[in-house]
């Protein structure tokens, strides 16, 4: 029997992954998720897999790559496929070393067709859907096939979840992830869903939701497993009026866990809140990325006007409902009064959960085109979080990205005026080695708040996601 692993250095359920496994599980293969590969590389070595996966982010790829060539020396015979976001729009990391194979697009058709051609030899996978590979120096691609439709993503297996609670820091966690969608109505420049409708134009629909019968079957699966929240990690959960008016029906019934979702801010309306209200929506999240319009419409390609984020906060309000807003600041162009325009929007919506990060201009997204010509470091890599470092080259304007980053919540929740603003995160005084320790209160807290973690559970959450 053909054998995949995917292996991992998050301390975290990831649903993609989950879905690829379980779905070459559901057609005779034999597939397994690893975490902490570098404390398991006997069982690794055991398991004698045919081929290692990985998902990919541009901020993991140094590290994705530093253990494929590891891994290479321990099991030579065994082949390296690198999926997700970054091959699928950087595919040149396939000439690295390291990599043998990448997956571009979705996945699950593709792998089940790699394992069911492969007879131990390159040849025989050459020609496989939506793969590039690596033969005798020479570089073979391949087209891609259609996504699935909306009727073959609803016909997918509930996630086999068995992989991840083996880990006792996921075991013993109170939330569970789950993704009830795929594809984004938007193009925002800063994300990758833009590129990926261009990738796959004419090969099928782009934004596609499973079925709430579908959805609930797997929930039930979850509810067993002791959940105390779920977070519903779609790009856009509130696509479709109607499928959340029966979606919210069914859950009352048979879920009835509280739970967290994301949507923009203009499809936040009060039939919608009241509905997930009634089925136990605990917390909504919805983009602002910068306060300044013609930075987030212009720049940020986000279709979202002030207006849209003063109504969405009255309406959240109104029902007493929780919400968290990202945003986002590190641009080149970006000056004080830009930043400050963002901590004040927030502060005048009043947000329970201001979440801020550092842009990152990743490989294949429309804004590492504008960016990657911008005043930002020539060298620059990134880091493995957004919260830790710009890509801006000029080292006075990287602290201030900094320092507001880090301070970001602190200016939104204690209506920081403008001068006390510009004041703390322009100093170089002592007091800055503390800004972490005030983001990591403002972000545990919320993490805590929204996903029922007790004080212990979260500083096992911390150390596990810091592994």
């Amino acid at each position: 029997m053909r054998k995949l692993i995917f292996v991992q250095r998050e301390i975290e359920d990831k649903p993609g992954v989950m879905a690829l496994c379980t779905y070459l599980k559901s057609h005779g293969f034999s597939a397994e998720i690893i975490l902490e590969p570098y404390k398991n590389i006997r069982k690794i070595k055991n398991i004698k897999p045919d081929f290692i996966g990985f998902y990919v982010v541009s901020s993991a790829v140094n590290w994705t790559l530093d253990l494929c060539r590891y891994l290479k020396k321990q099991l030579p015979d065994m082949s390296t496929i690198l999926g997700g976001p970054h091959p699928t729009f950087y595919p040149n990391v396939i000439e690295q070393d390291g990599c043998d194979i990448i997956c571009i697009g979705e996945g699950e058709k593709a792998l089940v067709h790699l394992m069911q051609s492969y007879d131990g030899t390159l040849s025989s996978i050459e020609n496989t859907p939506n793969f590039w590979l690596k033969k005798n120096g020479t570089i073979i691609k391949n087209s891609l096939s259609p996504l699935l439709t909306k009727e073959e993503l609803s016909a997918l297996p509930p996630c086999d979840r068995s992989h991840y609670l083996k880990h006792a820091g996921i075991r013993k966690s109170p939330l569970r992830r789950v993704i009830t969608s795929r594809g984004c109505p938007y193009s925002c420049s800063y994300c990758f869903n833009s590129r990926y409708k261009e990738l796959y134009k004419g090969l099928g629909t782009m934004v596609r939701q499973r079925s709430v019968d579908n959805v609930m079957e797997e929930l039930k699966e979850v509810k067993k497993l002791g959940t105390k929240a779920i977070d519903f990690n779609d790009d856009q959960f509130l696509l479709s009026r109607d499928w959340i008016l029966e979606f919210c029906e069914e859950y009352r019934k048979f879920i009835n866990i509280p739970f967290v979702c994301g949507s923009t801010a203009n499809r936040i309306t009060h039939e919608i809140v009241a509905t997930l209200k009634s089925a136990g929506c605990r917390s909504i999240n919805f983009g602002i990325e910068s306060g300044v319009e013609r930075i987030r419409k212009e720049i940020y390609n986000k279709p979202t006007s002030n207006d849209h984020i003063y109504n969405a906060a009255d309406v959240l309000h109104a029902h007493n409902m929780r919400f968290l807003t990202y945003n986002m600041i590190g641009l080149p162009e970006e000056n004080l009064e830009h930043v400050f325009q963002t901590v004040r929007i927030n502060q005048e919506i009043k947000t329970d959960y201001p979440w801020c990060s550092i842009v990152q201009p990743y490989p294949g997204t429309d804004i590492a085109g504008s960016m990657l010509k911008g005043e930002i470091n020539p060298q620059v890599k990134f880091s493995y979080s957004y919260f830790q470092s710009s890509v801006i080259g000029d080292p006075e304007k990287q602290k201030i990205v900094s320092n507001s980053q880090k301070l970001f919540a602190h200016f939104v929740k204690h209506n920081t005026d403008f001068d006390s603003f510009a004041r703390l995160v322009q100093s170089h005084s002592v007091k800055i080695h503390f800004y972490p320790l005030i983001f990591y209160w403002h972000y545990g807290l919320g993490v805590r708040q929204r996903f029922s973690y007790t004080w212990l559970g979260l500083f096992r959450y911390w150390l596990y996601t810091r592994s």
